[in-house]
């Protein structure tokens, strides 16, 4: 039986409303402003109480600042290291920079050099042990120090060659090598091996531990099972024996200890945690392969694409990034989250560090809205009621005498009424060089009566109009309805990473709309597919030419689209 019912038709279409407008709105942490940088961020650190944080501009640039209640910076020092940063860490107070040539440097927090170690091949990694400190230098060996930086004897580590992969806990180090060995060291000593698995050889890809002292890894090896060619492995080891063996559809890339076992997070965008005992949860999926991971209290957080994911409790949220947030680090002491990312795209200003309160509860918003944390520029001060009329002269203050007396002898009112004159008409007003006291007296009561006679002018001009006349151009209706302009914004140009790919912003925030009511948003390819529903949109594209279309539809369903190309140039190196 056919439905000809008018409320139940309206049910559904306030339904269906609901429906859109829900899809439109994410829950969402406040998010501020740490830095703004003058160029791109490759590095941030923090001090394990909080109190002062060191980020690296462009290459070299080393910025050092004290943090104050967790969401203001005040800078101390800023010096440039004499190499290109690969690594920076702060760790007992001190800051330590390492390069790509020359190995370690380590400053005080005021920028002064404690001490130089030089390393072969520079610094790759770099991790503090409860005794020390343990880094792969760029040629692919162990090195291992005491806290101050000095290098300790190598004992049996020598024989390691080719390092990959560190993860420590407590006084352990786990090593992997390029040949699939994978080691524990203590004291300098090898205290265990893991058994190779396979007789094609195979690749460790990712090593780390629980907050327990557990070993997770994950490999890929050849010819593992009968018709299979390669297969990915994911193992848990405690107490140097074997607890999981499992396959895996994705690779992991990064994690982090979490009290109860370990954060993990994929290539596909999926974030587990897993704990001591190997039993796997999913906790959200991001969407795009997952950077970095952390969990904090109730919180579990990672950055992935241009947005950083949190769940809390059962609740999932979002934060929007310009650049893609590689960098976390947690302020334990204020409750917060230090973040940063770079949008790969050197034709692009630098993205600025970002602070999240942790401590507040999620809102809503709408997806479009995410942005307006880093898009805001600092407003200045409005002038006060006080600063506008008064009448002081603090302005000669700053004025040399013979300034003082040429404002004291030119009144502003003569000034002001002159303006006026020339903007209503052709008067005769020219003064010459030289005018004394009175004659500039006698000139300024004449503006006046031409200022006064002119006003006059108008007003006998408003009495000329027709009253009928008037009258009907009240009383006309306004039938005009004016459409939203789209407007997705100009043609770019931009060239591809070594990858061969490129990422673009598309920003069509310059739409404009008479009646402000546009209701909709999407952006579709040169293909008809929708991309997106909100005002901006990121995209990693291959080298091409690409046609965007921008569709706008505001609450009468006026509706209007503009486009725009995008050429990816290949670069000199992809």
């Amino acid at each position: 039986m056919k439905r000809t019912d008018e409320g139940f038709c309206a049910f559904q279409a306030s339904a269906f409303e609901h429906r859109i407008i829900s899809d439109f709105m994410v829950l969402t942490r406040d998010t501020a402003v740490l830095v703004r940088p003058e160029q791109k961020v490759r590095h941030t650190a923090l001090d394990t109480e909080g109190s002062f944080l060191a980020w690296v501009e462009g290459s070299k640039q080393v910025f050092i600042a004290d943090l104050i209640g967790g969401h203001q910076v005040e800078v101390k020092t800023m010096f440039e290291h004499p190499y290109t940063v690969s690594l920076l860490m702060i760790h007992q107070g001190q800051v330590f920079v390492g390069d790509d040539l020359d190995g370690l440097h380590i400053y005080q927090s005021d920028g002064s050099v404690v001490r130089q170690v030089p390393l072969d091949g520079g610094v790759l990694q770099c991790y503090p042990l409860a005794d020390g400190l343990v880094a792969i230098t760029g040629m692919g060996h162990l090195v291992l120090m005491n806290h101050d930086g000095q290098i300790q004897p190598d004992g049996e580590v020598r024989e390691l060659d080719d390092c990959l992969h560190l993860a420590v806990h407590d006084s352990v180090t786990y090593v992997a090598t390029q040949s699939g060995d994978v080691v524990a060291i203590e004291a300098g000593r090898i205290v265990w091996r893991r058994p190779k698995r396979g007789e094609f050889g195979e690749r460790i890809t990712a090593l780390g531990t629980t907050s327990g002292g557990g070993l997770f890894l994950t490999r890929e090896g050849h010819a593992l099972v009968g018709g299979e060619e390669e297969a990915i492995e994911f193992e848990l080891w405690a107490n140097n024996s074997l607890l999981l063996r499992q396959d895996q559809r994705m690779r992991l890339l990064t994690s982090s200890p979490s009290p109860q076992g370990a954060i993990l997070g994929y290539d596909d965008g999926s974030v587990f945690t897993v704990d001591e005992e190997g039993n796997f949860t999913h906790r959200f999926s991001t969407g795009h392969p997952v950077f970095q991971c952390l969990e904090y209290g109730e919180h579990i957080i990672a950055g992935s694409w241009f947005y950083l994911t949190g769940m809390t409790e059962d609740t999932v949220w979002k934060v929007e990034h310009q650049g893609m947030p590689t960098m976390l680090v947690l302020n334990r002491t204020a409750g917060t989250l230090v973040f940063a990312g770079d949008d790969q795209n050197d034709y692009t200003a630098p993205e600025p560090i970002g602070v999240i309160d942790l401590a507040g509860t999620p809102r809503e918003v709408d997806e479009a809205e995410l942005g307006l944390w880093f898009e805001r520029s600092e407003a200045a001060a409005p002038l006060t009621a006080e600063a506008l009329y008064t009448d002081n002269d603090d302005v000669l203050e700053h004025l040399t005498d013979e300034e003082r007396a040429t404002y004291a002898t030119d009144p502003v009112s003569s000034g002001a009424h002159r303006h006026l004159l020339d903007a209503m008409g052709d008067v005769n007003t020219s003064d010459a060089a030289g005018t004394s006291v009175e004659e500039n007296e006698q000139s300024q009561s004449h503006d006046e009566g031409e200022l006064f006679d002119a006003l006059a002018g108008f007003e006998d001009l408003a009495m000329d109009i027709d009253e009928a006349d008037l009258l009907t151009m009240l009383a006309a209706d306004v039938t005009d309805v004016h459409r939203p302009q789209a407007i997705a914004g100009e043609d770019q140009q931009v060239v591809a990473d070594q990858d061969g790919t490129a990422i673009v912003h598309l920003d069509g925030r310059g739409t404009m709309d008479p009646h402000g009511l546009i209701e909709r948003w999407s952006w579709h390819n040169e293909r008809g597919e929708e991309l997106s529903n909100s005002q901006q949109l990121k995209l990693r594209l291959p080298t091409g030419v690409h046609r965007f279309e921008l569709r706008v539809v505001d609450a009468e369903g006026s509706w209007t689209t503009d486009s725009l190309t995008v050429e990816v140039n290949p670069s000199s190196t992809s």
